[in-house]
């Protein structure tokens, strides 16, 4: 089994598209639309992240207090720019760069819909 992509409901599908690419480096791969509803995967060679568009009255789910998806991990080359660049566009840092383990520095963001994401730095 690999990884193919993950999905993503969202409450705003240009806000996130604004995030997912703008903020965090990824790039538009394909726009389809099925029955009627339009899904964008952003990502780069190795991942993917498939964008739907949330429907009225959805609400939004909260990791913290739920069982299940609790976050998605990227792993970047230098998390100190990376968390300053994300900082630097808007985003929403929970964490500067920590040391949990002893192979890794780590930090988590939250994207436009409450998405935790951690992302690691092996060193």
């Amino acid at each position: 089994m690999k990884w193919y992509h993950m999905g993503i409901k969202t409450r705003d599908i240009d806000a996130s598209l604004s995030y997912y690419c703008d903020v965090l480096g990824l790039r538009i791969i394909e726009t389809v639309e099925i029955l009627g509803k339009k899904f964008v995967f952003v990502g780069n060679d190795s991942m993917q992240i498939e964008l739907e568009q949330g429907n009225p009255g959805d609400t939004q789910a909260e990791a913290a207090t739920m069982t299940g998806l609790n976050h998605f991990c990227v792993t970047v080359e230098d998390i100190y720019g990376f968390v300053k660049s994300v900082r630097e566009k808007g985003g929403t840092v929970l964490n500067d760069p920590i040391h949990p383990r002893p192979d890794r520095l780590t930090s988590f963001m939250r994207d436009p819909d409450g998405v935790l994401i951690q992302v690691i730095q092996y060193v």
